[in-house]
C-alpha cells in the first residue's frame, strides 16, 4: 500500500543524488522537526547523533502527530515535518494558496503498520475485512466469539478497540487502508495519544486489539499476521523482508516534508538521514530502509 511509492522512489533517487553531491553549509544552524509519534524516537536519535557529529548544528524534535507536524510546517514554525502518511489534497492546496510553493517529500524509511492482541488471545491472524468488521462504525464483530475464539481473562468476551487519536498519521493510514476515509470508526473506540500507550493498553487488557508501527512491537503483546483477502489465501507477518517487498498488506513509507526544496543545513541533515549513518540508526530503531538506499 505504498500509494504510488515506486514512482516517488524514482523521483527521489534523482533529486537526492543531486543535493547529496552538493550539500550546502551555512544558513540557520537550528533544525526544528515536528510530527509523527511513530517516528519520534528515531528522529530524536537522528537529531542527537547529527548534532554531535556537526558541532554548531542543533536539531530539536517534538511529536504531536503527523497532522500537527504538517500544520506547524504550513505555519512556518519548523523546517521539517515528519509524517507517517502522505499530505492530503487539501493540505497541498493550502500550501499552494499560502506560499505558491510545493512541499518537498523525502522517504526516510518503511514501516509495517502492525496489528496486535493480548498474549492470552488464541488468534494468530486476521484479514483486512475482519479488521474493518471490528473497527468500522457498523461493526459486525463485537465479541471475540464472533471471530471464533475465546480469550482467557476476557470475562465479558467483548472486543475492546484501541486506536491512535485522529491527529495521528497512523490513525489516518489505518482508516484509509481498512475501510476508507469516508467511513467512521466504531463509537466505542479507545483513543490514545501515543503508540507506546496503545501497546501498553493491549498488553494489560485481554479483551483488547490495537495497532501501531512495527518499531513498537515487543514480547508483551501478540502480533498477528494480516491477510489481504482471506486467511486461507495467505497471512503475512509484519517482518522487515515482507515490508521491503511490499508483500505485507499494511506496509507504508515514512516521510519528511519541507516547504519547497530543502536548503542549507536542512538539506545537509536530510541527506545524512538517508545516508549510511542515518539508515543504520533507522534499522536499529526497528524500521526498514527504502529499497533505493
Amino acid at each position: 500500500m505504498y500509494h504510488n511509492t515506486l514512482k516517488l522512489f524514482a523521483y527521489l533517487a534523482v533529486t537526492l543524488t543531486v543535493f547529496s553531491s552538493s550539500i550546502a553549509m551555512g544558513g540557520d544552524n537550528l533544525i526544528r522537526i515536528k510530527g509523527s509519534d511513530t517516528m519520534a524516537d528515531v528522529a530524536n536519535e537522528w537529531g542527537k547523533v547529527y548534532s554531535k557529529k556537526n558541532p554548531g548544528s542543533t536539531v530539536i524534535v517534538t511529536g504531536g502527530g503527523s497532522g500537527n507536524g504538517i500544520a506547524a510546517l504550513i505555519n512556518g514554525h519548523i523546517e521539517i515535518a515528519s509524517t507517517s502518511r502522505m499530505l492530503r489534497k487539501r493540505e497541498k492546496l493550502l500550501i499552494k494558496k499560502r506560499f505558491s510553493n510545493k512541499p518537498y517529500a523525502i522517504i526516510v524509511g518503511l514501516d509495517a503498520l502492525s496489528i496486535f492482541v493480548h498474549n492470552n488471545n488464541p488468534l494468530n491472524g486476521i484479514s483486512i475485512a475482519q479488521l474493518a468488521g471490528i473497527y468500522k462504525k457498523s461493526s459486525i464483530y463485537n465479541n471475540w466469539s464472533d471471530l471464533g475464539v475465546t480469550v482467557p481473562g476476557c470475562e465479558s468476551g467483548e472486543i475492546v478497540r484501541v486506536s491512535r487519536k485522529n491527529n495521528s498519521g497512523t490513525y489516518a493510514f489505518f482508516r484509509q487502508e481498512i475501510f476508507g476515509k469516508r467511513a467512521h470508526f466504531n463509537r466505542s473506540l479507545v483513543t490514545l495519544n501515543s503508540s507506546k500507550k496503545v501497546v501498553d493498553k493491549v498488553a494489560k487488557n485481554p479483551c483488547a486489539i490495537g495497532y501501531s508501527g512495527m518499531a513498537f512491537l515487543n514480547s508483551s503483546i501478540k502480533t498477528l499476521c494480516v491477510a489481504k483477502t482471506t486467511l486461507q489465501q495467505g497471512c503475512i507477518p509484519p517482518t522487515a523482508a515482507f515490508t521491503l517487498d511490499n508483500k505485507y498488506p499494511l506496509s507504508r513509507p515514512l516521510f519528511m516534508y519541507t516547504m519547497g526544496d530543502p536548503k542549507g543545513r536542512t538539506r545537509d541533515f536530510l541527506a545524512w538521514v538517508r545516508g549510511s549513518d542515518g539508515q543504520d540508526i533507522l534499522r536499529k530503531s526497528g524500521f526498514v530502509s527504502p529499497p533505493d538506499i
